[in-house]
């Protein structure tokens, strides 16, 4: 039988972290003769049982709860008869669902991987190929094979270098790659007194090869969806990729000398990024996560130029920064150097200069050709 506690004097009741710890009472309970300004200091005379000095709360019998439990089972018990037959019916009479579509992005993102996949691979076995890889150019291709050299080329690095939806299905793919061949217009030495070749001088040269690729979607019942894919032709030689006609003019239009307070610190952090020197932390602005790289790949760096897209000072206010292409003379393992380059974005806190992270990319300057500097137009 539940039971509910009445509050004495209609005022509201305390908070557990309100009341007064239990005295005489049960563990846990307040005694309502604790004292304040609306109660005795000490418990009026009682003649009942009970505990000595506080009378037990009042309460109030609810005698409803049974009854109102039941009635709430009651007409749970209603509506779950009601549901049945409507869930029912709407299982029978509901549409089927439509198929889940696949995402047009990923679908051509797929498509184009498996096109560029079978076209690498067609191109780097057709020209290793020799007389006796017929069945083996054949499982690629539905192409005919037609003629194979006596002896298959040396390649390396190969890669993508374009690819395009040609038609439908039909992905046309350009595939760049390494051929060992003899430098152009060198000539075949001349026999020797035996008969035999002497060797030719070989050199590297890069070729590109363009592939036309059919690539369809097969859905099956238990694997589901699943690509097919044929090369519908040999590789072809094309030109490579046509260089840009006009480099543009890059956004670093200050000069930053690397013994400057800047320069002193994209120097120090290049060294511990990437030959291990110091701690990286050290030079980071705060918020900045870059980790050295591990293990260091070069032993020393050399900062050998620093362009600016703003121009730094050497005492600087907190928040002046610049966006520095750096040039480094990096020294390898083996005691060679080589030449790099980063792109730094250097932000001034406390009097120094703190690198704010790496940047992707250079920055091009999208000035207009004709424009004046407003810094200069009196000049």
């Amino acid at each position: 039988m539940s039971s509910l506690l009445v509050r004495r004097r209609g005022k509201k009741a305390a908070k557990p972290a309100e009341l007064p710890a239990p005295t005489d009472g049960a563990p846990g309970s307040a005694s309502p003769w604790a004292g304040g300004p609306e109660r005795p200091a000490t418990p009026p005379a009682s003649g009942g049982g009970g505990n000595d000095g506080d009378p037990p709360p009042q309460v109030v019998e609810w005698s409803n709860g049974p009854a109102l439990v039941t009635k709430a089972w009651g007409a749970l018990l209603a509506l779950a008869l009601l549901a049945g037959p409507a869930a029912l019916a709407w299982t029978l009479l509901r549409p089927e669902p439509a198929p889940v579509a696949v995402a047009a992005g990923s679908a051509s993102t797929a498509e184009s991987a498996a096109a560029s996949e079978r076209a690498v691979e067609l191109v780097e076995t057709w020209l290793r190929a020799d007389s006796n890889d017929q069945q083996l150019i054949a499982s690629l291709t539905n192409a005919p094979v037609g003629t194979l050299p006596q002896e298959g080329l040396t390649i390396r690095d190969s890669s993508v270098a374009q690819v395009e939806q040609a038609e439908n299905d039909v992905w046309s793919v350009t595939v760049g790659v390494d051929v060992a061949e003899p430098a152009p217009g060198s000539t075949p030495p001349p026999a020797d007194a035996k008969g035999e070749q002497a060797e030719v001088a070989l050199v590297w040269v890069r070729r590109y090869f363009q592939v036309p690729v059919l690539v369809q979607r097969t859905d099956t019942k238990y694997s589901g969806p699943d690509l097919a894919v044929t090369a519908l032709a040999l590789p072809s030689p094309v030109p490579g990729p046509a260089a840009a006609a006009e480099a543009p003019d890059l956004d670093y239009s200050e000069t930053i000398s690397p013994t400057s307070a800047a320069g002193q610190s994209a120097t120090g952090f290049l060294a511990a990024m990437i030959a291990g020197d110091g701690e990286i932390t050290r030079y980071l602005a705060p918020g900045t996560s870059i980790s050295a790289i591990t293990p260091a790949p070069y032993s020393a760096v050399a900062v050998t130029g620093i362009k600016g897209s703003h121009e730094v000072t050497e005492d600087p206010a907190d928040g002046d920064g610049t966006h520095a292409l750096i040039t480094a003379e990096l020294t390898r393992l083996d005691g060679n150097k080589t030449t790099a380059q980063y792109v730094l974005t250097l932000v001034a806190r406390d009097g120094r200069w703190e690198v704010a992270g790496v940047e992707p990319a250079v920055r091009i300057d999208t000035t207009p050709s004709g424009t004046i500097d407003p810094g200069t137009a009196g000049e």
